[in-house]
């Protein structure tokens, strides 16, 4: 073999020896749901005008790589809170997230690969302990948990907004306050729904009085009217009408009126 063939030989070896020992940094490969974002140091840093999908696509070697899960990522986890009167409820989460596609050159400049621990998940926190410190361990007892997730979401939505991350869920699961503050809450409604019901018998007992009363007045302007038409004249008037009427009835009787009386009365001499 000749000199020009040995050095051919050698330099076919010596690129494809190149070519695989920087094969993987010149071919990429992003499989399902998945991104990356170019840093190119010698041509203006990273590249934020293009964000390559799935598929393959090439590089130079020199360029650097970062690829991202473009899922919807699902985080579960507890949270210790201090609300009102110094009393630390624990709150058990979870929420999914997923980063703007086309905005991670944006993210990656901000935040870093680990966005989501910089700024997802102290957003996702902050928006919770926002929620929740300002309510006193009784409003916690009392409210519903949609109502809280429901202004968690909302805060936690718009702030990640604007870092280009979309909110697609957060759930408060649990919330925990310490035994003997529920202790103490339960017994106080306890007390509280006792008064009520004192309250209400009370009120009941008022009404019933009142009723009596207007009720005596009532009869006692009855009487007073009916008092004031019965005269003696009246009266006796009556008796004699009422004597006239036995009077006529077939049997025999015998009707005496004494000296100095103003009513007769009847002797049935039967």
């Amino acid at each position: 073999m000749d000199q020009k063939k040995i050095n051919f030989t050698i330099a076919i070896l010596v690129i494809l020896l190149v070519i695989v020992m920087f094969i993987d940094r010149v071919v990429h490969f992003n499989g399902p749901a998945r991104a990356a974002v170019i840093y190119m140091p010698f041509n203006g840093g990273l590249l934020t005008s293009e964000v390559f999908k799935e598929g393959m696509y090439l590089t130079w070697p020199w360029n650097t790589v970062y690829t991202f899960s473009t899922r919807e990522q699902f985080v579960d986890k507890r949270l210790n809170i201090v609300v009102r009167n110094g009393v630390t409820v624990n709150v058990r989460i979870n929420y999914r997230y997923a980063p703007v596609q086309d905005s991670l050159p944006i993210i990656f400049r901000k935040y870093g690969k680990r966005y989501d621990s910089v700024f997802v998940e102290p957003e996702i926190v902050y928006a919770i302990r926002e929620t929740i410190s300002s309510l006193s361990p009784e409003e916690i007892y009392s409210l519903k948990i949609d109502s809280i997730t429901s202004s968690s979401f909302n805060l936690a939505k718009n702030r990640l907004r604007e870092g280009n991350i979309l909110v697609t869920d957060i759930y408060l699961l649990d919330i925990k306050l310490p035994p003997k503050v529920v202790a103490a809450i339960e017994s106080k409604l306890q007390e509280e729904q006792l008064n009520q019901q004192y309250a209400f018998k009370e009120e009941v007992a008022k009404k019933d009085r009142e009723i009596k009363i207007i009720e005596a007045a009532a009869i006692k302007k009855a009487c007073d009217t009916i008092s004031k038409g019965l005269t003696p004249e009246y009266i006796q008037y009556k008796q004699i009408e009422a004597f006239l009427k036995l009077s006529e009835s077939p049997n025999s009787k015998t009707i005496i009126m004494p000296q100095n009386a103003k009513t007769p009365f009847i002797l049935n001499t039967n």
